[in-house]
């Protein structure tokens, strides 16, 4: 089909299926907000959630060193109890999605260097579409900082990045 003179050329837009959506989520203020975004982008576009938390021991430092100490040194202990806590935290977050009538799965991410590495592979290993988070968590002196898992999340995804304020 030949063009007119004076019209600008077709543009043919593709269109992203957005079917797998990741959030991260930790204890923070965020979560509400960031589970109600999620469920409404799912919502309109059939997409699943993946929950996931991050076990970042690093981001409690010396805090973290000595209540491993304090617990006779039991490091593994207390891991576990971390564990344990960040799957019935997630418990509750795929509750709430599923009686939203999302599909949803959770996962606990452990053994990273940091929040955003440990967000970021999964999201890349996963083939999500989408992660939505909060600007500012629960990981230290970062928490008073403008978000800098998030903002690490957003310049390194492979995916677009929805930050929650």
């Amino acid at each position: 089909m030949a063009e007119k003179v004076g019209e600008k050329p077709t543009q043919v837009i593709r269109i992203q299926k957005i079917q797998n959506i990741l959030i991260a989520v930790d204890r923070s203020g965020y979560k509400d907000k960031i589970i109600s975004y999620s469920v409404t982008l799912a919502k309109a576009l059939g997409a699943r959630i993946t929950a996931i938390h991050i076990l970042d021991r690093a981001a409690l430092g010396v805090i973290g060193d000595l209540i491993s100490y304090y617990r006779d040194g039991m490091v593994e202990e207390y891991e576990k109890a971390m564990r344990k806590q960040a799957e019935e935290f997630l418990a509750e977050v795929r509750l709430s999605l599923e009686k939203e009538g999302i599909e949803a799965s959770t996962e606990v991410i452990s053994n990273v260097s940091s929040a955003a590495e440990g967000i970021i592979e999964y999201a890349k290993n996963a083939n999500v579409d989408t992660v939505v988070i909060g600007t500012k968590g629960l990981t230290g002196v970062e928490k008073f900082l403008l978000g800098g898992v998030a903002s690490a999340v957003i310049q390194n995804a492979h995916c677009p990045v929805l930050a929650v304020r």
